[in-house]
C-alpha cells in the first residue's frame, strides 16, 4: 500500500489544492469579488431564458449560479480552488495519455498557472474558467471517440458552439484539429481535421445569420457580456489572457515535436517519475505561480474594492483607516472618505485630512451621470434622506446592471418609503428568487399595504421624515440647490448642512459658509468645527474690517496655527514652492493649505492670496 501511494502521481494535487484555497481566503478574498461583480441568480424562467439568447449563455448561467456563492469567502475560495485544480488534472491527464514525460507535472501547470495570474484580478471574469473547464472535458472526450464516430462528433460540434460560445469555441476546435493533425494516425486525420475546420468557421456564421440576434464579429469571437468591458469592470483581454489561451496548443505542438526525436514508451512499460521528482517540480511551481502572482496581483485594486465594500456595510472607522493606506488618489475613495468623515462626526473638523484635488466633485461624484457611479451616489443621496434623488440614480444604475441585487434593494425600500408598494412588490419578488436575498426580500413583503406595519420601522420613518415634501429634480450639477432646499423643509437634517458647509468649504465661498455659522447650535454643535474656524479666521485676515469674530468662541490652538502659517508664507514670500512644501508639513490637513495650494476652480486665488489686504473671495 505504501509503495503504491508513493507512486501515485496524482499525490501532489492535494497540496496544490491547498495553496490554491489559501490564496483565494486570505490573500484574494473572494467576498469582495462577489461585491465587485454583484452576481445575482434568480430562479426563475425569465432570468434563465435571457441566457438562451446567445451562444455561451448556458455556461454563463451555470457560472453566475456558482458566483452567488462568492459572497461567503471560505466558499468561492473553495469553488474557485476546486475549478482551477479540476483544470489542472484535466491538463495533467491529457499531457500523461499522450507523451508523459518525466517533467509532466511542470508542462501541465503551465496554463493553471497563467489562469491563476488573472483569475487573481477582480475585474476577470470567472465566467472565462468555467468555459475553459468544460471546453477542456469536452475536448479528453473528443480523444475518447472512435474513428468511426468522429465525424457524428464533429457535426454535433454545433451544441458546443451554443454552449461555449464564440472564442471559446474556437479555441476548442483549435485542440481538436491540433489533436488530429499531430497525433492521429492515417490520412483520414486530414478529413476530420478539414471537418472541424469547416465547423468552426460555418456555425458561428449560421448562428449570427439565422439563429440568434448577434454580429457576425460577437458570433467568433464573444467571450463575455458587454457590461465587462466598461466601467468599473473595465475587462479588457491582456497578454496573459492570450498566453493562457495558446498554452494548451502550444504544449499539444511542443509534445509532438518531442515525440518525434525522442523514442516513445509503450503505454506498458511507463516510466513513472519518482517521489522526489514530482516534489522538486511541485516546489517549483509554487514557487513560480507564487512570483507572478506577488508581481501582478492588483493590492490597490483590492483596497479600493474593499473601501466600497466597508462603506456598504457602514464600517466606517475601518474604511478611514484603510483609506489612508491607499496611494494613488481615487475619487469613489475621496468619496466614501468623505462620507466616512461624517459618519465618525468629523466632517467638518477633518474633511482636508483627505486630499480633495477634485473639490467638491469629490464630495458629491455624480456630476456626470454614469452606471459606475450610480449606486455609491444613490447611497449617499439616501443616507441624506434625498429619496428621489436617491431613487434616481438606483434607477439610472439599473440600466447598465440589470440584476444588481444593491440596485435592486434600493429601488425596493424607496419605493416603500414613497408609499408606491405596488412598484416595491416588483422588485421584492425579483429578490424573493434569490438563495441570498429571500430573507431580506420577505421582511420587507410584509410590509406592503400594511401601513400600522410599516409605521413600527424606525429606520423607514426617519427617512421618510427627511425626504422633502415637495418634489424637484435631481440637481447634480450644483447639488447645494438640493442641499439647501431640503434644510428649507426640514431644517433637523444635520447631515444635509454639515454637507452644505462642505460643499461651500470646498468650492471656496467663505462667504457662505459664515451666514451659517449661527445655526450650528441648532444643530447639535458644542464647539465650531475646526475647518470652520479656520475659514473664519481666513476671512478675518482677507478683510479685517468687515469681519467680526468677537462673537465665536475659537479653538486658541486654531489661533496659533494660523499664525504659525502665516509665518512661514512670510518667510518663504519669494519661494512659493519652498512655502508649499514646508507648510505641507504640519498644515495640508487644514483649510488654508487646500485654498492657497490644492482648490481646482478660481485659480487666481494664488495670487491674490498673497495680499492679505485684498478679498480672498
Amino acid at each position: 500500500m505504501k509503495s503504491k501511494v508513493i507512486r501515485n502521481p496524482y499525490f501532489p494535487f492535494p497540496f496544490f489544492f491547498i495553496a490554491l484555497f489559501l490564496f483565494f481566503l486570505l490573500v484574494y478574498d473572494s467576498s469582495l469579488y462577489y461585491h465587485f461583480h454583484q452576481p445575482l441568480f434568480l430562479f426563475d424562467q425569465t432570468f434563465a431564458k435571457e441566457f438562451l439568447l446567445y451562444p455561451g449563455g448556458l455556461i454563463e448561467w451555470i457560472a453566475r449560479f456558482f458566483m452567488q456563492f462568492f459572497y461567503f469567502n471560505w466558499a468561492g475560495s473553495f469553488i474557485i480552488a476546486v475549478v482551477i485544480l479540476s483544470i489542472f488534472v484535466v491538463v495533467y491527464k491529457l499531457v500523461k495519455e499522450t507523451v508523459n514525460p518525466p517533467w509532466i507535472l511542470i508542462l501541465s501547470s503551465m496554463p493553471v498557472i497563467l489562469l491563476l495570474v488573472i483569475q487573481s484580478h477582480y475585474n476577470f471574469p470567472f465566467i472565462i474558467t468555467v468555459k475553459y473547464f468544460i471546453s477542456l472535458i469536452l475536448f479528453f472526450f473528443y480523444r475518447k471517440i472512435t474513428t468511426r464516430y468522429k465525424s457524428v462528433f464533429i457535426v454535433l460540434s454545433g451544441l458546443v458552439y451554443i454552449t461555449l460560445g464564440g472564442w471559446i469555441y474556437l479555441f476548442y476546435m483549435l485542440l481538436c484539429i491540433l489533436h488530429e493533425l499531430l497525433f492521429s494516425k492515417g490520412a483520414e486525420k486530414y478529413v476530420y481535421a478539414g471537418l472541424s475546420l469547416v465547423a468552426c468557421l460555418l456555425y458561428p456564421y449560421f448562428a449570427a445569420r439565422y439563429f440568434f440576434i448577434m454580429t457576425l464579429k460577437e458570433a467568433y469571437f464573444y467571450l463575455v457580456p458587454y457590461e465587462f468591458y466598461y466601467e468599473p469592470f473595465s475587462f479588457k483581454p491582456d497578454v496573459y489572457l492570450y498566453l493562457f489561451l495558446l498554452a494548451m496548443p502550444a504544449s499539444m505542438a511542443f509534445l509532438f515535436v518531442r515525440g518525434k526525436y525522442k523514442a516513445r514508451v509503450s503505454r506498458d512499460h511507463e516510466a513513472l517519475p519518482g517521489k522526489n521528482f514530482l516534489w522538486a517540480q511541485s516546489i517549483l511551481i509554487l514557487l513560480v505561480a507564487g512570483l507572478l502572482v506577488t508581481v501582478s496581483f492588483d493590492r490597490e485594486g483590492k483596497k479600493k474594492i474593499r473601501i466600497d465594500y466597508l462603506a456598504e456595510q457602514g464600517r466606517w472607522q475601518e474604511l478611514l483607516s484603510l483609506s489612508q493606506d491607499i496611494k494613488e488618489y481615487d475619487r469613489l475613495v475621496n468619496f466614501h472618505t468623505n462620507r466616512a468623515f461624517y459618519h465618525t462626526g468629523h466632517l467638518l473638523d477633518n474633511l482636508f485630512a483627505y486630499n480633495q484635488m477634485l473639490g467638491t466633485d469629490g464630495l458629491f461624484i455624480d456630476r456626470f451621470i454614469a452606471g459606475q457611479i450610480a449606486i455609491p451616489s444613490s447611497d449617499l443621496y439616501f443616507d441624506l434622506g434625498h429619496i428621489n434623488a436617491s431613487q434616481v440614480m438606483a434607477y439610472e444604475g439599473l440600466t447598465k446592471y440589470k440584476y444588481n441585487p444593491r440596485i435592486l434593494k434600493r429601488l425596493a425600500l424607496t419605493n416603500m418609503i414613497n408609499g408606491k408598494y405596488n412598484a416595491a412588490k416588483i422588485f421584492l419578488d425579483l429578490l424573493d428568487k434569490s438563495i441570498l436575498h429571500k430573507k431580506w426580500a420577505a421582511h420587507y413583503r410584509n410590509y406592503l399595504d400594511n401601513e400600522p406595519l410599516i409605521r413600527t420601522d424606525r429606520y423607514i420613518q426617519i427617512k421618510r421624515e427627511q425626504r422633502p415634501s415637495v418634489d424637484f429634480f435631481l440637481e447634480n450639477v450644483n447639488p447645494h440647490y438640493d442641499l439647501i432646499r431640503m434644510l428649507r423643509e426640514n431644517k433637523y437634517n444635520k447631515m444635509a448642512f454639515e454637507y452644505l458647509m462642505a460643499d461651500y468649504l470646498l468650492d471656496g465661498k467663505i462667504g457662505n459658509v459664515l451666514e451659517h455659522l449661527r445655526e450650528l447650535k441648532s444643530y447639535g454643535f458644542v464647539k465650531m468645527p475646526r475647518h470652520l474656524e479656520e475659514a473664519l479666521l481666513l476671512a478675518k485676515a482677507m478683510q479685517p474690517s468687515r469681519i467680526d469674530i468677537s462673537a465665536y468662541s475659537i479653538d486658541p490652538n486654531t489661533f496659533k496655527r494660523f499664525q504659525d502659517f502665516n509665518l512661514i508664507l512670510n518667510e518663504y514670500s519669494g519661494n512659493e514652492a519652498k512655502a508649499k512644501e514646508v507648510l505641507a508639513k504640519d498644515f495640508q490637513d487644514s483649510y488654508w493649505y487646500y485654498v492657497r495650494y490644492v482648490i481646482p476652480k478660481k485659480k487666481d486665488i494664488k495670487s491674490r492670496a498673497s495680499n492679505r489686504n485684498e478679498p480672498l473671495l
